[in-house]
């Protein structure tokens, strides 16, 4: 993070470039795809429809928590990992209290305000807020969620309320409330290796590898049928690096921003990720232009 924020100086310029290249994503959607295909377990589908959707830094998409999951939550809820989660106000805290001391009237009183309509992610019985991938992609065939890498070796691997919640599989496990019959897909894209050629180091192999063992499946959706986990984690593809995309779509290598030269950075060094804004969309026929001059501006030298 801070001034090598992978949000601003990987994905946000990257994923501008293939923007400018075809704002439909039909000449790059497709080998995106292949590309992080790591695991060869099937050969992805982009599919011939337009993106109607596609947002990364500075307007990343929000994806809301699954209310089998905010179910789950509040039915087996343990202390949280950090006192943070228990809330700012007495009251938010006094509840969330409640529930974890199994107090029956407490529990049913959240269980029927998660039936009643969408909650907001800041309710006190909300235990989980919303995802929030550094790119999301969506068209009439597939939706896909990308988490970029620059610095880390590992992903996130638990939340506030739950020891065992990949981040990954929290992306996609949002993504499979809203394939309405679509492919979905995601992909790490990370920073290459130090030896100068483009495959990612094997700590991310081994990362994804991880995200879909049995134990870890069950751990980070325990909402989750045996079949649905399996799907979900089939719709992981593998691992990419920055370098091996901007190579595969000619994309110039100075497009990967060094640091992020920012006098408003000292006052916020980390990337939100979580808010209570709804899941923005564009037209279902065609891509924003707005929005994607929007994106482009804000992605860095061209």
């Amino acid at each position: 993070m801070g001034i090598f924020d992978s949000s601003r100086t990987r994905v946000a310029p990257v994923f501008g470039r293939l923007q400018c290249l075809d704002p439909s994503g039909r000449l790059w959607l497709q080998g995106l795809l292949e590309l992080a295909n790591t695991r060869k377990a099937q050969r992805p589908d982009a599919g011939p429809s337009r993106l109607r959707v596609a947002k990364w830094w500075p307007r990343e998409a929000r994806l809301a928590a699954p209310p089998g999951l905010l179910r789950w939550l509040l039915e087996h809820a343990e202390e949280p990992r950090d006192a943070s989660a228990w809330g700012r106000t007495p009251e938010v805290k006094e509840n969330r209290r409640r529930v974890v001391d199994r107090d029956a009237d407490t529990l049913a009183q959240a269980l029927r305000s998660l039936e009643e309509g969408r909650p907001s992610p800041r309710a006190w019985y909300v235990l989980e807020g919303p995802s929030q991938p550094d790119v999301y992609l969506d068209s009439d065939d597939v939706v896909i969620v990308v988490e970029g890498k620059r610095t880390e070796t590992a992903p996130t691997t638990s939340t506030a309320w739950m020891n065992v919640r990949h981040q990954m599989l929290r992306h996609l496990d949002a993504a499979w409330e809203l394939r309405a019959g679509r492919r979905i897909y995601g992909m790490y894209i990370v920073e290459a290796g130090t030896s100068g050629a483009f495959e990612p180091p094997f700590t991310w192999h081994a990362a994804v590898e991880s995200t879909i063992s049995d134990e870890v499946l069950r751990g980070s959706l325990p909402h989750r049928t045996p079949d649905e986990r399996s799907q979900i984690a089939s719709a992981l593809l593998g691992v990419t690096t920055w370098q091996a995309v901007c190579s595969e779509f000619h994309i110039p290598d100075d497009v990967l921003i060094p640091e992020v030269f920012d006098h408003t950075l000292g006052a916020r060094t980390t990337r939100r990720k979580s808010g209570s804004s709804p899941q923005p969309t564009l037209p279902s026929d065609h891509l924003d232009a707005a929005e994607a001059s929007h994106t482009a501006v804000n992605a860095g030298p061209t």
